[in-house]
């Protein structure tokens, strides 16, 4: 619950300072860079977590992260205000906040798409192209595949889930079944 305050919090505030779309979108883009580098040097939590470390040798290694990944000047400051803070291992719920924002800011949806079978790019055009039309914003679509469905799709935009998958049918077939046999 707590994560979710900070996240939001810090994410609105870099969001209302970047006013061009293009930027946002690179902030962004910089964000998930150091997130990125967070997850993949597994040491980093545990050396921003330490309460025994210096400050000013946890902000060193921020700028030195943020200069080799080129990060926009905002985020930098943001990410060095995060470690002086004692938030920055906040900073995955941060990412998942400002990309929300971001998305809202420029007219955008997320839309997950799971399938049994890997998407042409011609299904997922087609797909981006009707769901634009019924939304009415920018579609961004993440795919994936699970065999398990043996068939269908299944889309999920924000906490709404709609399943044509044959998995969820023969799930309701049962079920209307297990209720004629109880009747």
């Amino acid at each position: 619950m707590l994560e979710n305050q900070i996240g939001k919090r810090y994410a609105e505030a870099l969001s209302g300072s970047i006013t061009d779309g293009d930027v946002l979108e690179k902030a962004l883009g910089n964000l998930k860079s150091f997130q990125g580098v967070m997850n993949a040097e597994k040491q980093l939590p545990s050396f921003f977590g330490h309460p025994s470390i210096a400050t000013e040798k946890k902000k060193n290694v921020v700028q030195e992260i943020c200069r080799q990944l080129q990060v926009e000047d905002k985020v930098s400051m943001m990410l060095v205000m995060l470690n002086e803070r004692g938030k920055i291992l906040y900073l995955e719920k941060i990412v998942e906040y400002f990309e929300k924002a971001v998305d809202r800011r420029l007219s955008r949806e997320r839309v997950q798409v799971i399938a049994a079978y890997p998407l042409t790019d011609e299904n997922v055009d087609r797909l981006k192209v009707a769901l634009n039309k019924i939304i009415g914003k920018t579609i961004l679509i993440d795919t994936e595949v699970d065999e398990s469905l043996i068939g269908g799709i299944m889309l999920r935009i924000g906490d709404q889930v709609a399943d044509d998958t044959i998995r969820n049918r023969l799930k309701m077939l049962k079920r209307t079944i297990e209720k004629e046999e109880v009747v």
